[in-house]
């Protein structure tokens, strides 16, 4: 049995939940059992359409080490072989304490602090530029750490493994999506700079709404008012959904690993440093367009997105690159070789 400890909700996202839902599928392929463990029912829809088992600690997902006594009784009463632990909110002091009832795995995308674990996972395309020894060296757990870095292990849902995409010559529908949340409302602010313009205004735009975007009702009347854009919930098959499209303008999120293994196209901008950490690799790396950090240059980044937008709706050979490089970088079989290192 191996226990899963992620959130999602509003403020967070859906991030953390469905890369650990890609994983705990490629663990029970494998014959392994998995439990989540999530602070409060907000992701309880999530598990219950798949058929995840879970269960509910009734915690603040921002204090978790005020769930300790809690989890750590848990724990010893029922003994799982393994925890993974995916939280932006964990501490050094709540994975030593786990560590001591079980082995410890972590899914991490900053390297902000030490951590003290058996495995520790970070699958994005900057993960093996971070020092994580290191940070572990003053008091030798460095040692016995296993590390499973860089976009080999990224963990992406069956449908992205075996896609066969091919760039069209024209562009003519847009893929925009920005998580599950969108806080930020950055969908609507893209989209009504994009309507003003002439060029940008025959485009079809396809935006994918997150479960817990509080701005739908807004996007849902900007669809019933202007017929290129088009709204999609719940999407079932997110990699058909990326086949049927010639471009995505998306937040530098873990949907470009998956826009990577289809082979679509990417413009994209960054609103969280980790984000940034992404689109600044892959601009470097020449994988994606970029057009800016919306924390840092606020407006101005739509207003450099639209002569990128256009650029790669113009150039097929660009995008055609673009696609390549993608594709040379995620195989989409990250969620298999992460539940095999763990099983080891």
């Amino acid at each position: 049995m191996i226990w899963i400890r992620a959130d999602a909700n509003r403020e967070i996202g859906a991030g953390h939940i469905m890369r650990c839902l890609s994983i705990a599928e490629a663990l029970r392929d494998m014959g392994e059992e998995i439990l989540f463990l999530v602070a409060d029912e907000t992701a309880v829809k999530l598990f219950e359409e798949r058929g995840q088992a879970y269960r509910v600690l009734n915690a603040d997902y921002r204090k978790l080490e005020q769930e300790l006594p809690g989890l750590l009784s848990l724990l010893q009463e029922e003994k799982p072989g393994l925890l993974l632990i995916d939280s932006y909110f964990v501490t050094e002091k709540y994975l030593r304490e786990v560590g001591k009832q079980v082995k410890t795995a972590c899914l991490d995308d900053c390297g902000e602090l030490p951590y003290p674990v058996d495995i520790l996972i970070n699958y994005n395309i900057y993960g093996d530029q971070i020092d994580y020894r290191g940070a572990l060296a003053d008091n030798g757990s460095a040692a016995d750490m296993r590390l499973l870095l860089g976009s080999f292990y990224t963990p992406l849902r069956p449908e992205f493994s075996q896609v066969k995409y091919v760039v069209k010559d024209q562009v003519e529908k847009v893929l925009v999506t920005m998580g599950g949340s969108d806080r930020y409302n950055l969908t609507g602010q893209l989209l009504r700079h994009v309507l003003k313009d002439e060029e940008a205004r025959r485009l079809h735009y396809h935006v994918v709404s997150g479960a817990f975007n509080p701005y739908l009702s807004y996007l849902t009347e900007m669809s019933d008012r202007y017929k290129n854009i088009h709204i999609h919930q719940n999407v079932r098959n997110m990699a058909e959904l990326m086949c049927d499209c010639d471009l995505a303008v998306t937040a530098a999120g873990s949907t470009v690993y998956e826009l990577c293994a289809v082979g679509l196209p990417i413009l994209c901008f960054s609103f969280t440093e980790n984000q940034r950490r992404i689109a600044d690799t892959f601009k470097k790396k020449s994988i994606a367009g970029f057009s800016g950090d919306y924390k840092k240059d606020g407006q101005a980044m739509f207003s450099g997105l639209l002569p990128k937008l256009k650029e790669l709706t113009g150039d097929a050979v660009l995008r055609k690159e673009l696609s390549q490089r993608g594709r040379e970088l995620i195989d989409g079989k990250g969620a298999k070789y992460l539940a095999a290192r763990l099983l080891e």
